[in-house]
C-alpha cells in the first residue's frame, strides 16, 4: 500500500485547479508528481497542474513548458483563444475573412485582434493578420498523465482523448498492473505511454509515448491562456 506523501516538492510545485479528492489514486498522483523532473525532465520554465478543465475532458495531470511571452494572455479574453487557434492553422488572414469565419460583428472582432496585437502575440500587415513566430510554438511541450488504480482501458480512453492537445500522453498504473498490461497492443497503435508506480513510492517510465503535435489549436491556447492567469511571472 502507497504511503501518504507530500503533494509537491521544492522543486516541482503543483497548482491544483478541483477540489483534490483522497484516495488511492491520489496518493499515486503524489509519487508521480514527485518524480516528474526524473520522469519527464521538463524544461526548467513549466508548470504542473492537477484536474485542469480543458475542452471536453479534465486531465488528471498536465505538465507544461511555456515560452515567458505567454503571460502576455494574462489580460486578455479566454474566447480569444480561437482567434489564435485560426491563425494558426491559415498562418494569416484578413479582417473579413476571420469574421467570416468565427462570426460576430467586424467592431467587436477588430477590438479583440488589436487586443492581441497589443500583447505581441499577433502582427497586423497590409491588412492582414498572423502570429507572432514564437506564438506558433509558445508551449513547447505539453505533456499529460492519467491515473488510475486498477480501470486502465478507462485510463488509456482518457489519454487518447487528452492527444487532442497534447505533445506526449502517458498513464500511470500500480506496478502490478502496469507489469501485467504493458506488452497491450493498444499502448503502441495510440503512442501513449506508460509510467508503473512501485508501493514503495518508486515510479518508472515502462513504455515511452510517440510524440505528436496538438490537433485542436484552440484547446492549445486556451491552455495557454489559464497558464498566464494563474503562473506568477
Amino acid at each position: 500500500m502507497l504511503r501518504q506523501r507530500a503533494a509537491v516538492t521544492s522543486q516541482n510545485v503543483l497548482t491544483q485547479f478541483r477540489a483534490r479528492r483522497e484516495g488511492p489514486e491520489a496518493l499515486i498522483q503524489d509519487v508521480v508528481v514527485e518524480n516528474i523532473p526524473r520522469l519527464l525532465n521538463p524544461a526548467k520554465v513549466s508548470l504542473t497542474a492537477a484536474s485542469l478543465p480543458l475542452g471536453a475532458g479534465i486531465p488528471d495531470l498536465v505538465v507544461v513548458s511555456y515560452e515567458p511571452q505567454v503571460f502576455a494572455l494574462a489580460n486578455v479574453d479566454l474566447e480569444d483563444a480561437e482567434i489564435l487557434a485560426y491563425l494558426r492553422a491559415v498562418g494569416k488572414a484578413n479582417l473579413n475573412t476571420i469574421a467570416e469565419r468565427m462570426g460576430g460583428s467586424l467592431g467587436s472582432l477588430s477590438r479583440r485582434l488589436y487586443n492581441l496585437v497589443e500583447a505581441e502575440a499577433v502582427v497586423s500587415l497590409s491588412n492582414s493578420f498572423s502570429l507572432v513566430p514564437v506564438w506558433r510554438k509558445i508551449l513547447p511541450e505539453i505533456v499529460t498523465i492519467e491515473i488510475k488504480v486498477a480501470n486502465w482501458q478507462k485510463a488509456i480512453e482518457q489519454a487518447a482523448r487528452n492527444k487532442i492537445f497534447a505533445h506526449m500522453s502517458f498513464v500511470a498504473l500500480p506496478r502490478r498492473v502496469s507489469q501485467r498490461v504493458r506488452t497491450e497492443p493498444i499502448f503502441r497503435t495510440l503512442g501513449i505511454g506508460l509510467i508503473s508506480v512501485a508501493d514503495d513510492g518508486d515510479a518508472v517510465v515502462i513504455r515511452k509515448p510517440r510524440r505528436g503535435r496538438p490537433a485542436v489549436w484552440t484547446y492549445y491556447y486556451q491552455l495557454a491562456s489559464i497558464l498566464a492567469r494563474n503562473r506568477v511571472n
